[in-house]
């Protein structure tokens, strides 16, 4: 109970310096909390994506050229009976904005007569199919889209293109998707966006801006068919104007997120350093504590307080005191992005924040860490002084 009384002494002799450690602490628990959310949804993302069975045939030159619709009819070739390769669906890429809002969306025009049956991770009921089907105009928004612009089913919205026709393109809402794994983009029909880019746009002479497409999705039937028709794919088309290249949805997910904003590893040398940076500021206030209190530790030592136990004080206090600064930091986005508006709020193109519970709990255990790696060498330094030389320091 002494013991007990002792640590809380210490904790509480100098508010400002508890305090400014707990905040030294709390920033980068705040930070790396942030990092593994994202990191951890993005693990999440792709694992769903893996799971799909779906091959992704892009351009091989790069991912921005086209690739001819027409050759969904080819792949589709590869399996005659249907029963290896069960659907085959091109999309096109428009990205798009709101107006007078700077977030970009992901949006993407897709093959309607075979998108349900590609994505069937879409989960969408029975009546928004037909919806979409009968809608030339139908769009399905993500989840988290959806909430962040306030947007419901049966809604008429307006979104701006990136890239060609650029003018205003109105869509009604037949589904939000909200049992879907993809919380972000949205999809609507491509014979909508071929219809508008003939309208506006002033083409050469023999080429249309119809019957392209960015990627193409090949859902397989089996592990054994993706691995199969992974390469099939790519040899139909070698050395044609229109070279492929085929990754399965994970790979290509992961690529494309490697290439365009490279968040893991951003991310992972972020929450590295904040850590580093919160054992450097712990261990400062720690040896700066200890030589403080050198003639107390003198006189615990004098009193019979064997080595083992200074060293144990002293890593106690160090430890109660990270830990403090570490749910904070925890705490902080974990209610921030659970019961707050900032729930709301995606990570652009990619994934729904979520903080999970688990996430926290790491890093109650780094903040941990934390404190008994910042104590070690002033409690080693502190237990390590003999008697006499204790008793010298009360001079």
């Amino acid at each position: 109970m002494l013991h007990l009384v002792y640590l809380y002494r210490n904790l509480t002799r100098n508010m400002l310096r508890t305090g400014l450690t707990c905040a030294a602490v709390a920033l980068p628990i705040t930070i790396y909390v942030l990092s593994a959310a994202v990191i951890d949804g993005l693990d999440r993302f792709l694992d769903n994506s893996a799971k799909q069975m779906r091959l992704v045939v892009v351009n091989r030159a790069s991912i921005i050229n086209p690739l001819p619709s027409g050759y969904r009819v080819k792949i589709e070739s590869l399996d005659p009976t249907h029963s290896r390769i069960t659907s085959i669906c091109g999309m096109r890429w428009i990205g798009g904005k709101v107006e007078n809002v700077a977030q970009p969306l992901s949006t993407l025009a897709t093959q309607h007569d075979a998108y349900a049956a590609t994505f069937p991770d879409e989960k969408l009921t029975d009546e928004e199919i037909e919806a979409w089907n009968r809608d030339r105009r139908a769009i399905i928004v993500g989840s988290a889209t959806a909430r962040q612009f306030g947007w419901k089913k049966g809604d008429r919205i307006s979104i701006n293109p990136s890239v060609p026709p650029y003018t205003p393109m109105e869509f009604n809402i037949v589904s939000t998707a909200p049992d879907a794994e993809d919380k972000i983009t949205n999809f609507f029909r491509l014979d909508y966006l071929e219809e508008e880019l003939k309208k506006v746009m002033a083409v050469p002479d023999g080429w249309t801006p119809d019957g392209w497409v960015s990627f193409i999705f090949v859902k397989c039937a089996t592990k054994q068919d993706l691995d199969y028709y992974r390469k099939a794919i790519d040899e139909m088309f070698a050395r044609s104007p229109y070279e492929t290249k085929t990754h399965d949805e994970k790979a290509f997910m992961n690529e494309f997120i490697t290439q365009a904003f490279n968040l893991p590893r951003n991310l992972t040398i972020l929450a590295a350093v904040t850590i580093f940076v919160a054992v450097m500021a712990a261990a400062n206030t720690m040896s700066m504590n200890i030589r403080d209190r050198m003639n107390e530790v003198a006189t615990l030592k004098s009193l019979g307080f064997g080595q083992w136990l200074v060293f144990g004080l002293i890593q106690v206090e160090s430890l109660a005191l990270c830990a403090l600064g570490g749910a904070i930091g925890a705490a902080i986005p974990f209610v921030a992005f659970t019961y707050t508006p900032l729930r709301n709020y995606p990570v652009p193109l990619i994934v729904f924040l979520d903080v999970r519970p688990i996430v926290c709990f790491q890093s109650l255990l780094i903040a941990a860490t934390i404190g008994l790696l910042a104590a070690a060498w002033p409690a080693w330094s502190a237990a390590r002084l003999h008697v006499v030389e204790s008793l010298r320091n009360l001079e």
